[in-house]
């Protein structure tokens, strides 16, 4: 299949052969799979990616690529709306080893048949209060992506994450936003080293942190946050910049159909969680109206990673709430469209 989508320019890349790679790709058709629930993974092609829209919001994804991470970032690369500038990886989160995530993005470009962007790592230092993913996790985002991989890299920029996503922002005109679908290490390191970078950003929108809901495995608030706590106070503090945080209890269980469609089904069936935190929270940076959102100054329990409280009806901080499950298909459906014509 080659994508309707125009290939959008790209600052500083010097891989031609990837893009040659890239685009003859030709998405096979799927054989007949189960995810982890039974349920069937759909089988055939994806349509081709509507046309970026002239308005397209510049985004940078700053992702620890799990397998909801894949999941979010191919909605991202797809929705019309986004025009994603560049992808930066949070090495301390489950993409512990910059080589192997930047193979599962080139992995991602290829069955998605989108063109290469710019890519860095960030640093592996967290915080002292920080907790490391559980190994086993790790290893199983490395290795167990469910995506085919192939041939085709993905050459990293020489300079770090937070650099690639500061010269973004000055680039972009106070256009950019930042969709963080990890730890905010990358994001916390931008505003304490590059804060004239941090002020031209439009936006931040970060999966991450729990209002109501329980603690998650290993006692922890929520992962994203416990992963470097430090990061998430840095961010909940930087004022000048909007920030959305979509918070694991606001995200409802559930696969929907859409997410067992080709490509992004073959992540689903490699998983077994029956929660989508990470598209959830794309989705509502691309559709807004999916949730509502609680603004003010929020602030994270110091006793409990991820555990956040509001102390102020005013700030720059918004937190969403009560993101609907069938909204959420339906947006996934449209930007994962099932190509009906082809053969299955």
């Amino acid at each position: 299949m080659t994508s309707a989508r125009p290939a959008r320019p790209r600052r500083g890349l010097s891989h031609a052969a990837l893009a040659v790679a890239l685009g003859s790709v030709v998405l096979a058709a799927c054989s007949p799979a189960s995810d982890a629930d039974g349920e069937p993974v759909r089988a055939g092609t994806l349509a081709a990616a509507p046309a970026t829209l002239p308005d397209a919001v510049p985004t940078v994804v700053d992702t620890d690529l799990g397998g909801d991470d894949l999941v979010a970032l191919a909605y991202l690369l797809r929705h019309p709306g986004v025009d994603v500038r560049a992808i930066t990886v949070a090495t301390t989160g489950l993409a512990f080893h910059c080589g192997t995530a930047v193979d599962l993005v080139a992995d991602l470009l290829v069955a998605l048949d989108e063109p290469a962007v710019p890519i860095a790592c960030g640093r592996p230092q967290r915080g002292e209060r920080g907790t490391p993913f559980p190994a086993a996790w790790r290893v199983v985002a490395a290795e167990g992506s469910g995506l085919r991989r192939d041939a085709a890299s993905l050459p990293t920029e020489p300079a770090t994450a937070a650099e690639l996503l500061a010269d973004a922002a000055l680039d972009a005109d106070g256009r950019l936003h930042v969709v963080a679908l990890g730890p905010l290490t990358n994001v916390a390191e931008t505003v304490r080293t590059a804060p004239e970078a941090w002020h031209r950003l439009a936006g931040v929108t970060a999966m991450g942190g729990v209002v109501e809901g329980p603690a998650q495995d290993h006692g922890v608030g929520e992962w994203n946050s416990a992963a470097d706590p430090e990061a998430l106070d840095v961010v909940l503090a930087a004022e000048g910049v909007p920030v959305v945080l979509v918070p694991a209890d606001a995200v409802p269980t559930g696969t929907p159909d859409a997410l067992r469609a080709p490509v992004v089904g073959d992540v689903v069936a490699a998983r077994t969680t029956g929660t989508w935190w990470d598209p959830a929270a794309a989705a509502t940076f691309a559709e807004p109206d999916l949730a509502s959102c609680d603004p003010g100054t929020w602030e994270q329990d110091a006793s409990e990673p991820g555990r956040l409280r509001r102390t102020a009806p005013d700030g720059h901080v918004c937190v969403r709430r009560d993101i609907d499950l069938d909204a959420l298909a339906r947006t996934y459906a449209e930007v994962l469209a099932v190509d009906k014509s082809a053969a299955g």
